[in-house]
């Protein structure tokens, strides 16, 4: 997919919140550590968002399917 802002090709993975451990990006195939902190999810090819804090409003865990241009920082999600 390529970025609807800049027109720079897109990097395909997940958005990924936990409550209190904050919100991630992650590549295909990626989890979040036990001990999540910011280095942990850039080693594993991932981008700490926000957090780790709680959000409040969820309540429980997920992951959704997106896209994220690194250029221009801009993240589609898909629900």
């Amino acid at each position: 997919m390529n970025c609807p802002v800049c027109g720079k090709k897109m990097r395909i993975g997940k958005i990924a919140y936990q409550p209190g451990c904050g919100l991630h990006f992650l590549p295909p195939g990626g989890r979040v550590p036990h001990v999540i902190t910011k280095r942990g999810i850039e080693r594993r090819g991932g981008i700490a968002l926000d957090g780790p804090n709680n959000l409040g409003l969820l309540q429980s865990g997920g992951t959704l399917p997106a896209h994220i241009c690194e250029s221009c920082r801009k993240i589609v999600v898909e629900y």
